[in-house]
C-alpha cells in the first residue's frame, strides 16, 4: 500500500474514532484549550505593552541619546556603588563642546528637574502630580515636541532665567479647564511663571504621564530647587546637568554617540586604560530595561501555564491508553488481515495530534478573545502576533506526540492472537 493513501486511511479512522467518543475527545482537550488560551491570553498582553512602549519611547524621544552618570535601571539593582555615586554630571562646557566637535550631532539641551517636590497653582487649582524640568530652546529638537499653542522659551530667556514656562495638555486642563492659559500668571511653589506655550499631547509611558509636564529655562532649577551633593546619583546636582542630543540622521545615531564619548573622555582627561565614568545610550537602553522587567515574569506566567498543557498532555495519555484496551480486538482484528506494526502506531499517533491539535486552535480562538475583551473593555493594551499563534499551535502538537507516542506504540506491539482473545 502507497504510504500516502495509508496515511490518509489512516486520518480517517483516526478521525472517526475521536467523532465516536465525543464527550471523552472534549474532556481530553480542555487542558489543552486552558493551557494554550492563557498562553495566548499572556503573550497578547506582553506583546501589547512591548508595542505600545516601543510607540511611546519613538513619540517621546524620535532617537535621542542620552547622556547621564549611569544607564538607566541600574538604582533598581540594589545599592548603587560608590564609585557610580562619585560620578560628576554634565554642564554647559560639555554640550558646546560637543555641538562644537561632532558633526553627527545636530543638537544638544540640557535636562535638570528638581530635587523637591513642585505643584502649580493657579488661584484655587493647582495640580498633583506634575513633572517639572529645566532645559533650553533645543528640546523641541532633541525630544521632538511640537506646540499646540503658544512658543517655546528663546535662548535670550534661557540665558536670563526668565520666569516662564510651557505646559504639558493635562497639566493645563488641571490648571486653567478648558481655556488656553497663555500669558496668565501661574506659581510654582510660590514662585510666579508666566503661561507662554501648551506642548502636542504625547500619552503615557509605564505610567509616566508626558501631558503631566511644566517646562521651564534649566537657570531656574538651580537658581530655586538645586540638589544638594548629597543627592543620588540619578540627580543632577547643583551646577551640573544631564545631556540630550540628536544625530543629523537617525542613522548616524551610533556614530554620533561614538562622537560623543571620545569628546568627553578628552574633556574628562581620560587615559585609554580607563573606562567612561559616564554612559551614553539610546532609546533602546529604555526597551532593554523593560524586557529586562518584564522577561522574568513572562518566564514565569509561561510556566505555570505550561503545567496546564502537561496536565492536559497526560490527560491524552489517559485516554488513548483506555482507546487501546477498548480497541483491543480492532487491533487483533488488523493485524491478523496483515496490518503492519506502523499502521497502527500511526493512527493512535494521529488521534492524539488530532486531539491535541484541535485543542490548540481552540485554545487560540478563546485566547484571542480574552485579548480582544481585555482591550474594549480595559486600558491595557493587546496584541496578537502571528508568531505566538504559531508557537502555540507547534507546541500543542508536540504535546499529543510525546504523550501519545506511547500508548500508540502499545498499540502496535499487542499480539494478534492475544488481541483477538481479549474481551
Amino acid at each position: 500500500m502507497p504510504i500516502l493513501l495509508m496515511i490518509q486511511e489512516t486520518f480517517a479512522m483516526a478521525r472517526s474514532a475521536l467523532v465516536a467518543n465525543r464527550m471523552r475527545s472534549a474532556l481530553a482537550l480542555l487542558g489543552i484549550v486552558i493551557g494554550v488560551g492563557t498562553v495566548i491570553a499572556m503573550v497578547s498582553l506582553v506583546n501589547g505593552f512591548q508595542r505600545s512602549f516601543q510607540q511611546s519611547i519613538q513619540s517621546f524621544g524620535n532617537n535621542t541619546i542620552y547622556v547621564r552618570r549611569i544607564r538607566p535601571g541600574i538604582n533598581f539593582s540594589g545599592d548603587v556603588p560608590d564609585s557610580l555615586k562619585q560620578r560628576k554630571a554634565f554642564n554647559m562646557g560639555d554640550a558646546e563642546a560637543i555641538l562644537a566637535h561632532c558633526p553627527a550631532v545636530r543638537a544638544v539641551s540640557p535636562f535638570k528637574f528638581p530635587y523637591n517636590d513642585i505643584k502649580l497653582r493657579n488661584g484655587e487649582r493647582h495640580t498633583k502630580t506634575t513633572f517639572i524640568y529645566g532645559t533650553n530652546e533645543n528640546l523641541m529638537l532633541t525630544h521632538n515636541y511640537d506646540l499646540y499653542r503658544g512658543r517655546f522659551f528663546t535662548q535670550l530667556e534661557v540665558d536670563h532665567s526668565a520666569h516662564v514656562v510651557v505646559l504639558g495638555k493635562d497639566t493645563r486642563e488641571a490648571l486653567f479647564g478648558d481655556a488656553s492659559g497663555l500669558g496668565r500668571t501661574v506659581h510654582l511653589n510660590d514662585i510666579p511663571f508666566t503661561v507662554i506655550g501648551e506642548f502636542e499631547p504625547k500619552g503615557k509611558m509605564l505610567g509616566n504621564n508626558f501631558d503631566e509636564v511644566a517646562v521651564v529655562p534649566y537657570p531656574v532649577v538651580d537658581k530655586y530647587w538645586g540638589a544638594p551633593p548629597s543627592a543620588p546619583p540619578f540627580f543632577p546636582r547643583k551646577g551640573e546637568l544631564f545631556l540630550d542630543a540628536i544625530a543629523v540622521s537617525p542613522e548616524q545615531s551610533e556614530e554620533a554617540m561614538r562622537q560623543i564619548s571620545e569628546v568627553l573622555r578628552i574633556r574628562r582627561h581620560l587615559p585609554s586604560n580607563k573606562l567612561n565614568n559616564f554612559v551614553v545610550f539610546s532609546d533602546d537602553a529604555f526597551l532593554s530595561l523593560y524586557n529586562t522587567v518584564t522577561g522574568g515574569i513572562f518566564a514565569l506566567m509561561t510556566l505555570i501555564s505550561s503545567i496546564s498543557l502537561i496536565v492536559g498532555g497526560i490527560g491524552v495519555m489517559n485516554i488513548m491508553l483506555v482507546a487501546v484496551t477498548e480497541r483491543t480486538r480492532e487491533i487483533g482484528v488488523r493485524k491478523a488481515l496483515g496490518a503492519p506494526r506502523r499502521a497502527i502506531l500511526l493512527q493512535f499517533l494521529i488521534e492524539a495530534v488530532l486531539l491535541t491539535a484541535l485543542g490548540g486552535v481552540i485554545g487560540v480562538l478563546l485566547g484571542g478573545a480574552v485579548a480582544f475583551t481585555v482591550k474594549a473593555v480595559s486600558p491595557l493594551p493587546t496584541y496578537v502576533s502571528g508568531w505566538s499563534v504559531f508557537v502555540a499551535l507547534l507546541f500543542s502538537a508536540m504535546v499529543g506526540v510525546f504523550f501519545g507516542l506511547y500508548p500508540a506504540m502499545r498499540a502496535s506491539r499487542l499480539d494478534p492472537v492475544d488481541a483477538l482473545r481479549y474481551e
